[in-house]
């Protein structure tokens, strides 16, 4: 009598877990693990093309529904965890407040959180990682105001110049207002970045 055998191929249980990556984003091994692939068929399956590997243990399906232009901002957030978000120089252009596309990805993380990678300037802070944040589903950034409180903030870092520079275009194209500005930075409690600059602020609102 002949026995049935097995058709080759990848076990129907793994298809179906490939198939739920298309809506989880970025993963990390712990994830899969959780849908039922292991780390060697991680391995395989990036070998096989199925899916591409976007850092150190982070992994995303091809057909993802995560954008190009959204990707790095992703995989930032999801390398740097959920207190992770965009901000800086990065969001900064994000908002088109600025014309040069940083050299790296600017990342607000926890007080604690150290990195030397060199794909980002990680921005250590201890500013609520929920207030003035929009979230994107599959990354967080930093909402206008927020990023542009910052700017002055930090501006030994990013330049007060540029800070300025961002405050005007913001105002002058309606993206923001001076009070929404200020509202946000009492809400940072970071108001007195803002407010020695006030009069120079106040001047740019008047005049857009």
């Amino acid at each position: 009598m002949r026995t049935k055998t097995n058709k080759p191929g990848r076990p129907p249980k793994l298809n179906g877990a490939v198939e739920k990556l298309k809506k989880m984003g970025i993963i990390g091994v712990s994830d899969a693990a959780r849908i039922g692939i292991s780390q060697p068929s991680l391995s395989r399956l990036v070998s096989e093309g199925k899916i591409t590997r976007v850092g150190p243990g982070l992994y995303l399906h091809p057909n993802s529904p995560i954008g190009a232009e959204e990707r790095d901002y992703a995989v930032a957030c999801a390398k740097f965890g959920p207190k992770a978000v965009i901000g800086g120089m990065t969001a900064l252009f994000h908002y088109g407040l600025i014309e040069q596309i940083p050299h790296k990805i600017w990342v607000m993380v926890p007080y604690e959180r150290r990195t030397t990678h060199t794909l980002y300037r990680c921005v250590r802070t201890k500013t609520d990682p929920a207030e003035g944040v929009e979230d994107h589903q599959y990354y967080r950034i930093t909402n206008i105001e927020r990023t542009l409180v910052e700017a002055f903030r930090y501006a030994s870092k990013i330049g007060l110049r540029i800070a300025f520079h961002a405050a005007r275009t913001a105002i002058k194209e309606k993206q923001t207002g001076i009070e929404k500005i200020h509202r946000q930075a009492k809400n940072l409690k970071l108001e007195k970045f803002i407010e020695r600059h006030w009069e120079a602020l106040i001047s740019e609102s008047e005049a857009a």
